[in-house]
């Protein structure tokens, strides 16, 4: 089952006392009336239920503060980076608007913000922001609150995840200024983003508009059952909000210690930003894994963001193997060594020697990306026995090695010399795990001139990839688990999937090479010092 970890949802737990909820089908003929809901939190408050509506999720509630603009001509001032629903709505209704965008540390720019303040206006402050995180300084936010009204301005407080903020999120805003107006939700801290349950709540008059222009059965029966249940159990909601945000304070930790750029957020959520290639290879990696994270974060295209999950082993594991991989593992013909023209003209020559014909790279190519043939010998048997012919494989393995032998000269080294440091270092476990006889792998990594940890070779293991023998050797022996493996082939790509490796193809192939668990492709070796 997936961790979804892209939406900010409870991820992977339900509030204990869904156990025992069951719905009250009695009342389900009756068209549904919100007024109760709105009396009990109207009671949390302390306050009255003209100061509370009840809405169809928060994403009802900011629908219609933009019909509420349109029809007013009001217009919207945005700090961004900013939650896609309010940028999204911006296209549709058609309304003046003002963007303020964020610092470079992705801190609202309230300097600005105030500069830009004007009557008739709806400032949107989302607190904690989604999507970095932040929560604006109280002494911030009520200045920017003061200013509006000084304005003939309003402020809609977007507090969606404002639970997880422990220091102060009882502090209700809305109710001690009149022209604010604050959304919260069912979804995040109680867990029920299905149900379809958010409220605002605020200065009476301001309140009314949203009511006005609401559906007037827009929250259904058995949603508003489960939040009238949700309000009766805040303690269990209190716990897990106590949970996330000391989880969030783990990962964010074990971010920074990795040297991650991390946004030191206070929502559900941790949003850092990435190397644009090490985006694609954090998804592909995490999804292998179960874990499903969003890589679309609105207006920040070098972002990432990811719910924080009751329970976080696997997800830190997973991110450590990303960011602090133990092992570095790499094939050696086609990635660190050119042997175009020695192995395969041998394949060549002993297709011919056998079968009278010439086979082309096209055609060895095509049979070496179906995968299975990660030894050159059985690749040439494969090659000859598909021209209609039988040999013994032995009696291709001494052909070829004749060959070979009178080839093996040819080939080039495609591991740059000022890189090899950084990749043969003592910052990594490093091994080869190869095709190659073991005397010709160790001829290999003379010639590359590397001292790795581990060289296996196919007289060291019973099975060769897509086995991943080899690579399990290799943390067998190491007694580590978070490795990286490089490699160009179907084969190489399908072992390292197996051994649950961030898999990183290299060379043209790169359909074949994802389709067969790469999680990234690079077009030669020296291009993974760009990840590291």
């Amino acid at each position: 089952m997936t961790l979804k970890l892209d939406f900010n949802e409870r991820a992977d737990s339900v509030p204990k006392w869904l156990d025992g909820f069951n719905i009250d089908s009695q009342c389900l003929w009756q068209y549904p009336d919100r007024k109760k809901i709105e009396a009990l939190i109207a009671d949390k408050y302390l306050t009255k239920t003209e100061n509370v509506f009840l809405s169809n999720g928060g994403d009802e509630s900011i629908e219609l503060l933009f019909k509420l603009c349109k029809l007013k001509e009001q217009s919207i001032l945005l700090p961004t980076p900013a939650f896609s629903q309010y940028t999204h709505q911006l296209g549709i209704w058609g309304i003046d608007y003002i963007k303020v965008n964020g610092l470079e540390n992705l801190d609202i720019n309230a300097k600005e913000i105030k500069q830009k303040l004007k009557a008739n206006q709806w400032l949107i402050i989302t607190r904690p922001n989604n999507p970095t995180g932040e929560c604006l300084a109280e002494a911030t936010l009520i200045d920017l609150i003061e200013s509006a009204k000084k304005k003939g301005a309003n402020v809609f407080l977007d507090e969606a995840y404002v639970e997880f903020y422990l220091e102060n999120s009882e502090i209700n805003y809305a109710l001690e200024y009149d022209n604010v107006i604050s959304l919260r939700t069912f979804s995040k801290a109680y867990g029920l983003a299905g149900a379809r349950i958010g409220y605002l709540i605020g200065n009476a008059e301001l309140i009314k508009n949203f009511k006005k222009l609401a559906m007037p059965f827009n929250v259904n029966q058995v949603s508003l059952q489960l939040a009238k249940k949700a309000l009766q159990n805040s303690q269990e909601m209190e716990a897990y909000c106590q949970k996330i945000a000391n989880n969030r304070d783990k990962i964010y930790a074990l971010l920074k210690s990795m040297d991650v750029d991390v946004y030191n957020g206070k929502g559900n959520f941790l949003l850092f930003r990435v190397q644009k290639k090490i985006k694609p290879l954090l998804k592909s990696f995490l999804l292998k894994n179960g874990i499903q994270i969003k890589t679309h974060v609105n207006d920040l295209p070098n972002c990432v963001r990811i719910t924080i999950p009751e329970n976080i082993e696997q997800l830190m594991g997973v991110l450590k193997t990303v960011f602090q991989p133990e092992i570095l593992g790499f094939d050696m013909d086609g990635v660190l060594i050119d042997t175009s023209q020695s192995y395969d003209v041998s394949i060549v020559k002993t297709v011919e020697y056998f079968t009278k014909s010439t086979v082309s790279v096209d055609k060895i190519t095509e049979l070496r990306e179906k995968g299975g043939f990660n030894n050159d010998w059985d690749l040439t048997k494969g090659l000859i026995e598909s021209a209609g012919f039988t040999v013994w494989l032995t009696n291709v393995v001494n052909k070829f090695q004749e060959y070979y032998n009178k080839y093996k000269s040819n080939e080039v080294n495609l591991l740059e010399a000022s890189i090899t440091p950084e990749l043969f270092s003592k910052n990594y476990t490093t091994a080869i795990i190869t095709g190659r006889p073991k005397i010709e792998a160790l001829a290999g990594v003379k010639q590359l001139k590397i001292s790795p940890d581990y060289i296996v070779s196919a007289d060291d293991v019973s099975a060769q990839k897509p086995s991943p023998l080899g690579i399990n050797w290799v943390q067998d022996k190491a007694n580590k688990n978070r490795m990286w493996f490089c490699g160009d082939t179907v084969d190489d790509m399908q072992a390292g999937t197996a051994a649950n490796c961030v898999c990183i193809g290299i060379g043209e192939n790169a359909t074949n090479l994802y389709n067969a668990g790469a999680d990234i492709v690079l077009n030669n070796i020296n291009e993974v010092r760009e990840l590291l």
